[in-house]
């Protein structure tokens, strides 16, 4: 597994670097949001290990909390040579790189960060190798066993919106639905699949939305959210999503569900990463966590999870997420 050190990641960290008041409410973009809430848990933290592979790249911090990020380098324009080639040194600052999300050549590496920060089985401890280690004191409620779509609420008449082609859920959902719009970009866009400029023009006119968390990274995730604003449920999904519901409470950038992943085999993630894994190569190593945002993005909230499950109708994942 390679970690190159970065000469310049303490510059540019430094003039990307965000206020750190842990308001995200008074931040104008949902990635200020984010760093601004995560910033105080960062600054206590240094890298211990930073890996990318030719799809995902991964951080471990120096005390064991280990996040995950999509380089989606098709779909974010950030060429995975160059990542690998511009990884965080062990020992530079987290909150170093948790600032260099807002940059959009490094935003991959400043997203696995902020999950390594806030996508924890406990407050007290990360690495565990059980799914159930993902309680109530984290996110406030029991946790259960459950998958996306036994907790998210889809109906008959539900028109969804899916930015981002999650294929395993594409079936699924259509059948329960009325109908599933699906908007990609780049070269993965094919008969089925709407061009991604259209999404704000349809959003609008769904019940439901689905977002791929790497809508944090190539930057379209603000105008995303608004125009999903009147939909009944808006998810994040993917190994990238922060499950950080504080952040996604806010009415100018609402989400009812935070659909991501709890790394709970560290050395196992680290090697799939490196070794150009997927979605599909984490389930040994991480559990798959729902989040539910309350109306206020707070106390209130309830978190279900699971380990991955082999499933013979499951598709590589890792192409979208």
């Amino acid at each position: 597994m390679k970690t190159k050190p970065t000469s310049g990641f303490v510059r540019q960290a430094t003039q990307a670097m965000p206020r750190a008041d842990g308001h995200p409410g008074d931040a104008d973009s949902v990635v200020q949001a984010l760093q601004s809430y995560l910033m105080a848990e960062a600054r206590d933290r240094t890298i211990q290990q930073a890996v990318a592979g030719g799809r995902f790249c991964a951080v471990m911090l120096n005390d064991g909390g280990v996040g995950v990020a999509n380089l989606c380098p098709d779909v974010c324009g950030q060429p995975s040579r160059q990542v690998s080639d511009e990884l965080p040194q062990p020992g530079t600052p987290a909150a170093d790189v948790l600032a260099t999300l807002s940059l959009a050549e490094r935003s991959a590496v400043g997203l696995a960060t902020a999950n390594a920060l806030a996508n924890r089985p406990t407050t007290g401890s990360h690495q565990t190798n059980q799914a159930s280690s993902c309680h109530a004191e984290r996110w406030g409620a029991a946790s259960t066993e459950g998958d996306l779509l036994d907790v998210l609420e889809l109906r008959s008449e539900d028109d969804v919106g899916m930015v981002g082609c999650f294929s395993p859920l594409v079936e699924p959902i259509r059948r329960r639905v009325r109908r599933l719009s699906i908007f990609e970009r780049g070269r993965r866009l094919m008969p089925d699949l709407l061009p991604e400029d259209t999404a704000t023009e349809i959003l609008p006119k769904c019940s439901v939305a689905i977002i791929t968390a790497t809508t944090l990274i190539n930057g379209t995730i603000d105008d995303l959210l608004a125009a999903a604003a009147n939909c009944r449920e808006v998810v994040l999904l993917g190994p990238s999503t922060p499950l950080v519901p504080e952040v996604f409470g806010d009415s100018s950038r609402r989400v009812t569900l935070l659909a991501g992943v709890v790394v709970t085999n560290a050395e196992e993630l680290l090697r799939t990463v490196a070794r150009d894994g997927g979605t599909r190569d984490f389930r040994a190593s991480v559990a798959k966590v729902n989040v539910m945002v309350s109306a206020l993005g707070k106390e209130s909230t309830k978190c279900r999870i699971t380990g991955y499950q082999k499933d013979p109708c499951r598709s590589d994942q890792g192409k979208s997420e």
